[in-house]
Order: C-alpha cells, then structure tokens, then sequence
C-alpha cells in the first residue's frame, strides 16, 4: 500500500499491523516497527542524508510517546500498548483504525469482528454494567464503578488513566467499524450478532455516567484525569 498520504502516526498504526498480523497479543519490537516503517517510506523514516540506507529510531520514538502537552504519540492515543521496553502490541482501537486505512488486506474482516466481538463483549456482558441497566440509580458506590475499569484505591495514576480509558477507545472502535460498513450489526455466516450498535451506543452512555459521577474519586487516583 502507498503510505505517502498517511501522517507518520498513521504509518506507524499499518507497521504495527504488518508485524503484529492483526494478532493483538503479539509482541514486536520498536526496531521491528520502525524498519517496517522505513521500507514503506524511506524519506520519512530514514537516517538524515543516508535515508535510503538507514532507519532513524529517534523518528519513531517521538511518534510513540509524549512529547509535550497536546502531543500524543501512538501509545497515549490507544492504537499501540506497551508491553516491556520497547517491545509493543497493538490494541482493539489500533486494529480497528489500521481496518479504516487498508480494509482489505493484510487483515481478512472476519478476524477484526471477531477480536472486536471478544473485546467488545468483556465490556458490555460486565455485571456492574448489566446492572445499570435496569436501575439506573446504579451503581451507588465509587467501588462498583472501579470493579468495571479495574481499578481500585491505590491503583498508580497512570494504569487508572490507561483502563478508564481503554474501554471508550473499545467501544468507539467498534462503532467506527459499524459506521464505516453502515450498518447497525456485524454478524457471523451463521447468523449469531457479534456487535450491535444499541449495545454499543449504552455502553459508551453508561461510560460516561460513570465518568461524571465518580468524577471526584477518579481525580483523587489521577490527578490528570480529564474533567
């Protein structure tokens, strides 16, 4: 695929695709990335005055992390997840915005509904949000909310920022799919619905809910939590 179009975020989302497979439990390396990367662009990736013979990793490390307020890089935009020092994996949200860039190929659209099913599912079958649904004066206490997120007193406020977050980037990811197709569903051949929009669209209510309610207990854990 040309990737001369694509910002260097979005080249470095389709390098994590090649490396990873579409698999988001596989691990690769930063070096790995960055010279799938550079074989795709050479111009961009490349070691000033020597592009066509070197990659530049100090490129890439700016694109993946924070480099000021205003600036994410990759990891902090949900699409990569680290897994040891500069070793990645890409996530449901990275997946499903790799699919909107190059929706045919590498990755067969059965395996991204199905990583999106799996995912999608483990948020909105969750009890606490099961619950909500049928009383909406639920849940009452800081500590039922942290159960859905996983977090609890104590929990650093990095980790807290990164699992509230995780589930907005999820389900927007999983719309975005269905907004894409234009469709309100995705099923299997055999006609089982993996993704509904209505499901969807409640959680990410629900998400919020939570958000704003137990906005000063998430402050309390993460400062920098967003208002």
């Amino acid at each position: 695929m040309d990737v001369q179009g694509l910002n260097l975020k979005q080249q470095i989302l389709l390098a994590a695709l090649e490396c990873s497979g579409g698999d988001c439990q596989k691990t690769f390396t930063m070096e790995q990335l960055l010279v799938c990367a550079w074989k795709k662009d050479q111009q961009a990736w490349g070691l000033r005055g020597f592009e066509a013979d070197y990659p530049d990793s100090d490129k890439i490390q700016k694109e993946i992390g924070t480099r000021g307020p205003g600036q994410e890089g990759v990891v902090d935009m949900g699409w990569l997840e680290r897994a040891d020092r500069r070793v990645y994996r890409i996530t449901t949200a990275g997946l499903a915005e790799a699919f909107t860039l190059q929706p045919q190929d590498p990755i067969p659209q059965e395996k991204l509904d199905r990583t999106l099913e799996l995912a999608v599912k483990q948020i909105i079958e969750h009890p606490v949000f099961r619950s909500w649904l049928t009383d909406p004066a639920r849940p009452k206490h800081f500590r039922e909310a942290g159960h859905f997120w996983g977090i609890a007193p104590g929990t650093p406020a990095k980790t807290v920022r990164e699992r509230v977050g995780v589930v907005e980037r999820t389900l927007k990811a999983a719309l975005k799919v269905l907004n894409q197709r234009g469709i309100d569903e995705i099923t299997e051949q055999r006609g089982k619905i993996l993704l509904d929009r209505k499901d969807i669209e409640r959680c990410l209510e629900f998400q919020e809910t939570l958000k704003q309610k137990f906005a000063k207990d998430l402050r309390l854990l993460d400062p920098g939590m967003e208002q």
